[in-house]
């Protein structure tokens, strides 16, 4: 069943008021109400044709945040601000104005300004430049953000594409008709910190030992500060692939030494595989190097069992002391992103990168569908044919399918990625939308 605007702006209304008050941060002023249902209805159907369009043969791509310029002081600006412009005369909101202004205002960079007058509608009063910084909540970063105004915002982010938000915060996600839903984040779920729950542990001693071997106070880490680290390098790497507009194919492996590349009958062929040394275990080694630089520089006499999570990385990650190590992740992620424009797949274990280039190969068994998951468990699905997947897709489902321990990232030429992995006893792919990242920075 698809959704059109009349049904999207229900679930905006009935969702709105739902959301927790405003971060602390966030640009504060008069109550951030919506329009009436008719009134809202009409902005986000103006919207929707607009994303329908294009100018000079590209695809239109915008921000548009309805709020009082009043909201955003004349003085300031990015990267600690927004920088607000106020038309001399305000423009009517149509899809034509919005094409017409597509080309001046950078969808990573800006926004429009919309307001509602009691008797002409709704009116843009100008434009905003925000800096980029708010997309560190979708590729990952360091760098503090500066808050939005709780007011609605609309991404229209490619044909038929639109992202509302409350906001900095997701209210709801229209593409092709249907509703995607942000939360049915894997990364997320109980089974893929299970795949990994020996790594984790790995780490956990080491840090452990570490403790026990130096004289001067260290912090004790819980468990979500290694997790949600290994997910800002994933999200990076998926990002950075997603842009390259080549696409590209991960192929994890939890354990240490997967069989699959190394025993006489591989199942992937890897055309570059790295010497193992020690720079293949480069991540795991940024980790710890890491998770031993934030327990240090919270440990405390007083209290030698503090536990630290990663709510208190985030709060360390801004001080200088830490900039070195976050940039070395990111960098360590965008050269295993670029890995993957090379045909093949790039093939990653618990140690680190083995190699690309790597053609899946081997008797898997034929495969004919698979489980779309609407959670991050997988346990509610949809089933879909494969045969119209591409190449990528399908040998990737296959591996999945012959190797149950195997986990696969698929970016696509377009952006759109997918994760598969054998769950109830059948491969399950989950949709790794940028919206299910946000808030996770």
């Amino acid at each position: 069943m698809h959704v059109y605007p009349s049904e999207l702006a229900d679930l905006i209304i009935e969702k709105w008021d739902s959301f927790a008050p405003a971060p602390e941060g966030a640009a504060q002023g008069a109550a951030h109400t919506l329009p009436a249902k008719d009134a809202l209805e009409n902005l986000i159907s103006t919207c929707y044709q607009v994303s329908m369009m294009r100018e000079e043969g590209e695809a239109i791509t915008l921000r548009v945040i309805l709020a009082d310029p009043q909201l955003f002081p004349a003085d300031q600006g990015p990267p600690k601000g927004f920088l607000r412009m106020r038309f001399a005369t305000p423009q009517p909101l149509n899809a034509y104005t919005l094409r017409n202004l597509s080309p001046a205002v950078d969808f990573e960079r800006s926004l429009i300004g919309v307001e509602q007058h009691p008797e002409k509608g709704f009116r843009i009063w100008g434009v905003i430049n925000s800096g980029i910084r708010w997309l560190q909540e979708y590729r990952g970063g360091s760098r503090k953000i500066n808050l939005l105004p709780e007011s609605l915002v609309l991404h229209l982010n490619g044909p038929g594409r639109l992202t509302l938000c409350k906001g900095d915060r997701i209210v709801a996600t229209l593409s092709g008709g249907r509703l995607l839903d942000s939360t049915a984040n894997p990364f997320r779920s109980t089974w893929i910190q299970r795949l990994f729950e020996p790594q984790h542990g790995a780490l956990m001693e080491s840090h452990e030992a570490f403790r026990a071997s130096v004289p001067y106070p260290v912090a004790r880490i819980h468990k979500d500060l290694i997790v949600n680290l290994q997910f800002q390098i994933l999200k990076r790497i998926i990002s950075v692939t997603r842009r390259s507009q080549h696409g590209g194919t991960f192929i994890i492996f939890p354990s240490d030494n997967p069989p699959e590349i190394s025993s006489d009958n591989p199942s992937i062929l890897l055309k570059y595989k790295f010497q193992d040394d020690e720079a293949v275990h480069r991540q795991q080694n940024l980790l710890a190097s890491m998770i031993r630089l934030t327990a240090t520089a919270l440990g405390d006499m007083k209290e030698p069992d503090r536990m630290i999570t990663w709510k208190d990385y985030v709060e360390l990650r801004h001080v200088s002391a830490a900039y070195n190590l976050v940039e070395a992740f990111y960098e360590h992620a965008q050269f295993v992103a670029r890995l993957a424009s090379v045909d093949g797949v790039v093939v990653v274990c618990s140690r680190g990168v083995l190699g690309f280039g790597g053609m899946i190969v081997g008797s898997l068994d034929i495969l004919t569908e698979v489980a779309i998951a609407h959670d991050a468990e997988g346990t509610r699905v949809t089933l879909e044919k494969i045969e119209s997947y591409g190449s990528r897709h399908r040998s990737a489902y296959h591996l999945c399918n012959d190797h149950h321990q195997v986990m696969a990232i698929v970016v696509s030429q377009d952006g759109n990625a997918r994760l598969a992995k054998w769950r109830n006893g059948i491969v399950t792919c989950w949709p790794l939308t940028s919206e299910m990242f946000v808030g996770d920075n």
